[in-house]
Formats: structure tokens, sequence, C-alpha cells
């Protein structure tokens, strides 16, 4: 049986739902697909990606803002030590390593140009734009050296990935090089360096591949798609600011060539003469039968809005960036939704967090606890690399809900203190101090007023409690919170698309 003929991209080819026959098909089409082992496919591909990746990032304020706000949300306030060694001498050891800690990453990288906060976020953004990134570790200052992926590459004129490995695939040794007075990587000074001496952060895509690419690779496509559309549509606004009014009367088309093009000399009933300049208007004196309309200006195409919105979705996917988050508007989602969503992204993040953790923050961690047994700043103990990183979580969404949800997690166990003020961008250790200020200086102004007075008021008053509240109350409250919110989000979603334009149409009003 014959297939009907077709044309795809103006390519003539067959229409096929016949599974694998479609890749048979596909040099027919003129089609072609590359198969290369992962390092062999990225050998030519990866440094072009790379270059759009950081182009996109300086000119292209939708790339940049989404790579911004997602190392905002997997960095945050920062990963938080918590070494975690057991035994005698333990707790002193552990406040030691901690302090030590904090104070050598406050300005962690060899130039000093950098807050620990700032190193974090570089080499997070690092691996998203570029795919991966490598960090030096420079034993004589104990600081590290931030090096870019363009840096990892081969001597001479090789076109390999920079980094020498055995017959599994397992490093030897990372041939780093400096730039040139032209900005681009000097080959022939590249340097070995060994990986002990070397923290190398990639995510690749197969297992036959070393070298990473840009988060956001597969979406560089819809982003030149966006640019274009966005760029046709200011082009359309603006030759439509440059048409005023529009004159319709017979034998309009054959009279506008001589009409165009203004004529001092022009003789009476010729345009020219009969549009009149005061300042910025135009007065036009018609004649019976000949019409002025004036010309809109300020309408975009029909489906602009929801085109640039769609785009944006399918560009934040490799990232996992809702719409919400890229163009930071929550006009059109209710708090259910903007949970789930958010949820979802979380997801991504905790991807990201977990590889800075294994391959950045622990390597760090290790190799400064020995540098500081080494100094005598630290005693050696058998447990000395036991700790634990505190991940920063995500913004809160609805302040009362949150808080009634993170009681609730504390409350059951599921979680601790410390989380919960991180997420608050608060430390731990901070909170619980100035908590015991406020309180103790509460109750002393309670027995103070005692003292004069013979009575003893609550000491809650003095340092913002509720003293007549009790539990069960706020538990009940915040139930009903719940309740009323979740309510209001059904209502919400059952609203019909006309009344939601309704309502979008009197939102723009106001």
């Amino acid at each position: 049986m014959d297939h009907p003929k077709i044309k795809i991209d103006s390519r003539p080819g067959y229409y096929s739902a016949m599974g694998y026959k479609s890749a048979r098909m596909s040099s027919t089409d003129g089609l072609s697909v590359t198969s290369s082992a992962g390092d062999a496919l990225l050998e030519y591909d990866r440094p072009g990606l790379i270059n759009l990746s950081r182009h996109f990032y300086r000119n292209n304020a939708i790339y940049n803002g989404m790579i911004k706000r997602a190392v905002d949300y997997i960095i945050g306030n920062g990963f938080k030590v918590q070494p975690t060694t057991t035994g005698r001498g333990a707790e002193k050891w552990n406040d030691q390593a901690a302090k030590l800690w904090a104070e050598e990453c406050r300005r962690p990288e060899i130039r000093g140009l950098l807050t620990g906060r700032r190193v974090e976020k570089m080499i997070c953004r690092e691996v998203i734009i570029a795919g991966d990134t490598g960090i030096i570790k420079v034993k004589e200052q104990q600081k590290i050296q931030l090096i870019e992926a363009e840096q990892i590459v081969g001597q001479g004129r090789s076109l390999n990935d920079g980094i020498k490995k055995d017959s599994t695939g397992r490093p030897l040794a990372y041939y780093v090089a400096p730039y040139n007075k032209s900005g681009r990587p000097h080959r022939g000074h590249a340097r070995a360096i060994s990986p002990k001496d070397f923290i190398f952060i990639t995510d690749p895509d197969r297992p036959s591949a070393t070298r990473g690419v840009p988060v956001c690779q597969a979406a560089f496509p819809m982003l030149h798609r966006i640019n274009d559309v966005c760029d046709s549509e200011a082009i359309a606004w603006q030759l439509l600011s440059r048409m005023a009014i529009a004159i319709t009367r017979e034998d309009g088309p054959g009279l506008a060539p001589g009409e165009s093009t203004v004529d001092p000399n022009a003789k009476d009933g010729a345009l020219t003469d009969r549009l009149t300049e005061i300042g910025y208007a135009l007065i036009y004196h018609a004649k019976p039968g000949e019409k002025v309309e004036g010309i809109e200006r300020n309408l975009p195409g029909a489906n602009f809005t929801e085109s640039i919105r769609m785009f944006l979705r399918l560009l934040g996917l490799p990232l996992g960036l809702p719409l919400e988050i890229i163009l930071l508007d929550w006009t059109q989602s209710n708090y259910s939704q903007s949970r789930a969503v958010l949820e979802q992204a979380y997801q991504t993040f905790l991807g990201f967090q977990e590889m800075l953790e294994e391959f950045y923050y622990r390597e760090d961690y290790k190799w400064r606890v020995n540098q500081w047994i080494k100094d005598d700043k630290l005693k050696d103990r058998p447990d000395k690399f036991a700790h634990e990183w505190i991940k920063p979580t995500w913004p809160w969404i609805d302040q009362l809900k949150e808080a009634q949800a993170a009681g609730m997690i504390i409350d059951r166990g599921l979680g601790t203190h410390s989380a919960v003020c991180k997420s608050r961008n608060l430390e731990r250790a901070d909170v619980v101090a100035a908590r015991v200020l406020e309180v103790t200086d509460a109750i002393k102004k309670a027995q103070a007023i005692e003292k004069a007075t013979g009575v003893l008021p609550p000491y809650e008053i003095f340092c913002g409690m509720d003293p007549y509240k009790s539990k069960e109350q706020s538990a009940k409250e915040g139930e009903t919170i719940v309740a009323d919110n979740d309510k209001a989000d059904q209502e919400i979603g059952k609203k019909t698309p006309a009344k939601k334009n309704e309502v979008k149409k009197d939102e723009a009003k106001i």
C-alpha cells in the first residue's frame, strides 16, 4: 500500500506512525542524526554551546533572570556546615571546626574579591551556564581558585576535553590554561593538575561523557524564537506609531504617489495643501465623500501575550522553572497552584544542591580539616570528617500557612528548628540567642512590676507573645484559616473563562 507523500520543512517524505520505521525514513527525508560517544559528540559542539550560553546571559534579560533566580533558590542564604564528631571532647572540637570554617570562608578565593556566599553562587552559576567548572586547591594560602570551563583544555592544537583519563575513563589530570591577551585560553601554557588538588563539578548527560554542556542548551532554539517574536512585535509597533490617520477617498491609490511628497508649489486640491500642522496636531480639510480615520497604535498581535507565555513555559523546562518564577507574576495562580509548581521546581533545585554538596562542599571541608590539623588548629580524630550540611530551602509563599506548617513539622519530629530558621534566611543560633535575651528581659520587667505593685503580670506581653491564647486555640484558628483559604482557592477554580477575563480586564483598568 502506498503512503501519502508529504513535505516536512520543504523535504519530501512519508508520514508514518510505525515506531522504529521513522528512524529509517529520516535519511530519505534529508535528516541526519549523529552517532558518537558522549565525549566525541561534545568535542566540537561544546565550545560553541558555551559561547552561545554566555552570549544569552550577557544580552538576554529572560535567560539572565532565569539563571539568577535558579541560583538564588539553590544557594539561598548559603549552606551551613555542622560538624558531628562524637565521643570525648567532640563538642569543643565541633565548635572549633565550625568557627574555623566560618572564618576562612569569608574570603575563600585566592583573589579575595568574593565573599563565601558569592563564591557559592558563582560556582552554581557556572555549572548552569557552562555545564561544568573547576576549582584549584591552593595549598600555600589555603584558598581556592575558580576555573572557568573554557580554561580546561588540551595542550597545543589538540581538541580533546582537557582531561587525561585512564582506560576506564577515570581522570588522571586536568589541564588548565590561563587566558592570553586576546582573552582566549593559552593552550600551550596549560598545566596538569592532579585530581587531589582539583575539584571538578560536572553533570554529564551520558555515561560516556566527561564534560557537561549548558543546562538550558535544549531550550536555545526556543530562546531564538522568543527573540524573533518580540523583535517582530516591536517593529510592528514602531511602524504603527508612525501612522496617525488614514484618508479614504475615490482613486486614493492613484493619487497617493503624487501627494506623498511635500510640494511647496502644489496646486489647489493636492493633499499637501489640505493638511495643516499645528504643533503636534494636524487638521485635514476634507471634501465631500472623503473620510479620515485614526489608526489604533497600541494593540499587539491577537495572540501575542498567550504565545509568549507558552514560549516562556517551554523555556523554563530544563531548569524546572515554572512561568510564575520566570515572569515573577503570580496573578493567575492561587496558593495551591503556586505551591504545586514550586514543589516541582524544588525537585530540580534539590538535585543541584546535592551535586554541589557532594562535589564541592564536602571536598572543600575535608581539605580544610586536614590543613587545620596540620597547622595545629585542630586535633586529629578518627571521625574528623563527620559532618552534615544544612541546605537552604525555598522562600515562603503564604506566611501564615507556612508558619503553621513549620510548627507542625517541628512538633511531629519531621524537621528541625535549624532547617525552619534557614528557610527564613536566619541562623538558629542568632534566633535562639535573641529570644533568650528577650524572654529574660521580659521576665525581669514582670518581676519589677510585681515588686512595685504586688501583682505579677504575664511576662509574655513584654516579649511579643500572646499570654492568653492556648496551643489548642492557636491550632483551631490555624485549621479554620487553612480551610477558608482552601475554599477560596476552590471558588477561584470554579470561575468560567469569561469571568476570569472580566477580572483581568477590571484589574488592567485599575
